[in-house]
């Protein structure tokens, strides 16, 4: 895919960013990365609650809910790689779409209004296709590798606790009583690891 370079370069500033390496963008690159799961969670919440109000049993809402915990990182992520991803295929449709009303004006305009109207749009046009990659894909690749920067180790690291709470809220959805099997705690892992195996399969794909 072409322009993938702005992808792979957003990633590597987002692992700067969540690695400290960065410290004068880190502090609001954070949190916007933090707006951004603030916002995919709610909108998970906000299913969960709708189900709860039509009947759903406490059980299933306690089950959705802990999953959603681990796995909205990762889904912000992905979502956030896919819309570098769009924006990189659409620019070019964008383009000539721009270029083609520029065309235009000379069926509507005089000519010489039509040609300054045909330049600023051959010029809008090639501000898109340069323009798109460094100032929209690659910050939302950006926040993507910095969820998954700040996430993904928590996760991962023997003395968090972050794996747990879900485990045992599933666990308790499930079976209706209290819990954390070594099983269940790989299948959470797995479960949150997912939509970053995804969105790190977008970018290099």
């Amino acid at each position: 895919m072409k322009g993938r370079i702005w992808l792979v370069a957003g990633v590597a500033v987002g692992i700067a960013l969540g690695m400290g390496k960065l410290p004068y963008f880190a502090g609001a690159a954070t949190s916007l990365s933090e707006t951004a799961l603030r916002v995919v969670g709610t909108g998970g919440l906000t299913i969960v609650h709708d189900a709860a109000r039509h009947g759903a049993s406490r059980r299933v809402v306690d089950g959705v809910t802990a999953v959603l915990s681990v796995i909205v990182p990762g889904v912000t992520a992905l979502l956030l790689v896919y819309a570098a991803r769009t924006t990189l295929h659409l620019r070019t449709v964008i383009a000539v779409l721009v270029a083609a009303l520029g065309v235009a004006a000379f069926i509507y305009l005089p000519h010489g209004t039509a040609l300054g109207v045909a330049a600023l749009a051959f010029a809008a046009a090639g501000i898109a296709v340069v323009a798109t990659g460094p100032l929209v894909a690659a910050p939302l690749a950006a926040l993507a590798a910095l969820i998954a920067t700040a996430f993904l180790p928590k996760l991962l690291a023997s003395h968090s606790t972050l794996p747990n709470v879900p485990v045992s809220a599933l666990h308790e959805a499930l079976f209706a009583s209290a819990g954390s099997p070594a099983w269940l705690q790989v299948a959470v892992l797995v479960i949150a690891a997912v939509p970053f195996a995804l969105a790190a399969r977008l970018i290099v794909r």
